[in-house]
């Protein structure tokens, strides 16, 4: 590519990812002038203007918006054949990962991951970052490591199962309705539901879960992520269904209540690590992969506080 500095590869990509060049220069850590240089060139060498003021914003061309997809995945196949090395050394390593999670794998992962790698690896740091739009291709290992989800959500790459969590319900200790020793499903449908979505809110949300275990209810918030929930719910009427390990985290710095589902009403949510397939054997992130793995054991799955009790059906 003889016209071509494939020094300009990135800054191309975040400049049609970021349409500004101030944040450009930002991610880059290089000045705005040389930022600035770099479209320039760009765009004589694409000869199109890339990026074109439309009222206080920059937006892309029509050129740009074709060429977006084609640089991500030039970055994607290139990325290992200049970084790869022969060897990791985890010890030694400064290197920094980036990780696509929920915030509820961020709240009750990064913790126990953190804690493992302060041990065998104290210069490795970890970015969490939200998890990308899953579209099914895989341009958004373009700017991760890894992203770790649930199974059944479009995620791609290759993938290896860290754990099988369940759904239990949550309120808050002081909640008249729910003073039975095992309070019926009949009297949920009289209280108001916190309800979170983790991807589309009119299509992805808990709502189908509710409705799988045969729960009528109202809704008296929706909110993004499942992270929030136990906060939302803590000192309020409202009740909330959460990932059971959530709940036990939630449950050491926030007074719950946490109700086991009726009998044949589980709902389970199976999370996995996924990778690009060019990292199968990349050792960096088989490495990685195996500190995920070996950190799922010491994640808890026990309230601190009473049990939880059961629902019945009625």
């Amino acid at each position: 590519m003889p016209s071509f500095d494939l020094n300009l590869l990135r800054p191309l990509l975040v400049l049609l990812e970021e349409r500004n060049v101030t944040r450009a220069a930002e991610r880059l850590h290089l000045s705005q002038p040389a930022t600035s240089a770099a479209l320039a060139r760009l765009r004589k060498h694409y000869d199109d203007d890339l990026l074109v003021r439309v009222g206080r914003t920059m937006q892309l061309t029509p050129f740009a918006r074709d060429l977006l997809p084609a640089v991500d995945r030039a970055i994607a196949e290139l990325g290992p054949v200049i970084d790869r090395k022969e060897s990791f050394d985890p010890a030694a390593t400064e290197r920094r990962f980036v990780i696509g999670a929920t915030d509820y794998m961020t709240a009750i992962l990064a913790g126990p991951l953190l804690r493992m790698l302060a041990r065998e690896a104290p210069g490795v740091s970890i970015d969490f970052v939200p998890q990308p739009e899953r579209d099914g291709t895989l341009g958004p290992y373009s700017r991760l490591d890894v992203i770790v989800g649930p199974v059944g959500f479009n995620i791609p790459g290759r993938s290896q199962e860290l754990f099988t969590d369940d759904f239990v319900l949550i309120a808050d200790p002081a909640n008249a309705t729910l003073t039975d020793r095992e309070p019926t499903v009949a009297q949920l449908a009289e209280l108001p539901h916190a309800i979170a979505y983790l991807n589309d809110p009119d299509h992805d949300n808990v709502q189908d879960l509710l409705r799988r275990a045969g729960i009528d209810h109202l809704v008296g918030a929706r909110l993004f992520g499942l992270a929030a929930l136990p906060l939302l719910v803590s000192g309020t009427e409202m009740v909330a269904l959460v990932p059971r390990m959530l709940a036990a985290k939630a449950s050491r710095t926030l007074a719950l209540a946490i109700f086991e589902l009726p009998e044949g009403t589980t709902i389970p949510m199976t999370e996995r690590v996924f990778w690009h397939p060019r990292d199968e054997e990349d050792a960096a992130i088989r490495w990685l992969r195996e500190v995920l793995v070996r950190t799922v054991p010491t994640l808890s799955r026990d309230p601190s506080g009473p049990p939880p009790r059961r629902l019945r059906m009625r």
